[in-house]
């Protein structure tokens, strides 16, 4: 056999191997009772965590093409089989460092399950519920549930003994008053990760909850990510060991940062921006949330200033889309030569603009 038909046969060899070990969906022309494959996707998120969570196979990445997704119950993210050195992995099948990604390309998730389906303390409505240790959620956008008044989580993680949860370029967005998320996500236990999200109006972007039952949390961090318009920006419930808080945008919040006067650790925020917030601390009761006051580290934090995000028909400038127009690459994002800008935060690890 010739050296370059060897090759060839490598290539091909790996390929088909890259794709078994992924499930592919698509909401526009997939079929449950397809395989899964790239040229024959499922249609629904739930038969593609079904089949990651099926022993008979070596699948544990789940890619979701572009499309709208709407969610009549929750999906367990957990498998069956061996997790040694393996991590259960979902994604859009474009992500935003693609070089042909576009913010119509990012898989819109919406959840139309029954209130109260996870009945959990209160009435939860959850569309990844985390039941797995070493999980990647990535390239996703997530839209408030169709009622205000719901407890809306998109990625919970309730059992305290799993770990290593990354949540990466992610957009989750709400609004108080007619499509609330309670939390973009809210977990307990170690290792929490959520990196180059944008969160825009939501009631509060990301819950560390409980510990794992040691009394203290490690290896949670929120980092190179925008907050706009949130009710609380983040909420640390249990003591944390070495949080990270660095390179965000948090803006028009009412409450930058939550703590119960219980947790005693002394957090640091470094390289952010921090501008026209309503108030900086705030401290929860048990019926209430007031303005309140405790220590914080800070390392470069500017407090003075205006963000701009690049939104359709902006106060300060015309219209500048049409209904037909594409949206620009860095819709949602901090507009260049803005306060902020060269942070770098947002969805984009390679920056577009």
């Amino acid at each position: 056999m010739s050296k370059p038909l060897f090759i060839i046969l490598l290539a091909m060899i790996h390929h088909l191997t890259v794709q078994a070990q992924s499930v592919y969906v698509d909401s526009n022309t997939g079929d449950n009772n397809n395989p899964g494959t790239k040229e024959a996707p499922v249609f629904s998120i739930q038969k593609a965590a079904e089949i990651i969570s099926n022993r008979g196979n070596n699948i544990y990445t789940m890619k979701i093409n572009p499309g709208i997704y709407v969610m009549d119950s929750h999906v367990s993210v957990s498998t069956g089989k061996e997790m040694t050195d393996k991590r259960i992995v979902i994604e859009a099948s474009i992500l935003p460092d693609d070089t042909s990604w576009t913010p119509e390309k990012m898989p819109v998730i919406a959840n139309e399950s029954k209130k109260g389906e996870i009945p959990v303390n209160y009435n939860f409505v959850v569309s990844f519920l985390i039941d797995e240790s070493h999980v990647t959620i990535r390239g996703i956008k997530f839209h408030g549930y169709f009622y205000p008044n719901t407890r809306y989580f998109p990625i919970a993680r309730f059992n305290k003994l799993k770990t290593d949860l990354l949540v990466e370029q992610c957009m989750f967005v709400g609004d108080a008053d007619i499509s609330q998320i309670q939390a973009g996500v809210i977990a307990h236990g170690n290792e929490v990760n959520v990196d180059h999200c944008v969160f825009y109006k939501l009631r509060n972007t990301v819950v560390f909850f409980q510990d794992s039952g040691n009394g203290i949390k490690n290896g949670n961090c929120l980092t190179n990510s925008i907050i706009y318009g949130a009710s609380q920006a983040v909420w640390t419930v249990s003591p944390d060991k070495d949080f990270k808080f660095e390179n965000n945008i948090v803006s028009n919040c009412k409450y930058v940062w939550v703590k119960y006067d219980s947790n005693p650790t002394k957090y640091s925020i470094n390289n952010c921006v921090i501008v026209n917030n309503q108030y900086y601390k705030g401290i929860p009761d048990t019926i209430r949330l007031s303005p309140g006051e405790f220590e914080i580290n800070e390392n470069n934090v500017t407090k003075k200033g205006k963000v701009s995000l690049r939104l359709i028909g902006e106060d300060d400038k015309p219209l500048l889309l049409g209904v037909d127009e594409p949206l620009p690459i860095d819709y949602m994002h901090i507009t260049p030569g803005s306060l902020g800008y060269d942070i770098g935060a947002g969805l984009f690890k390679i920056r577009k603009l």
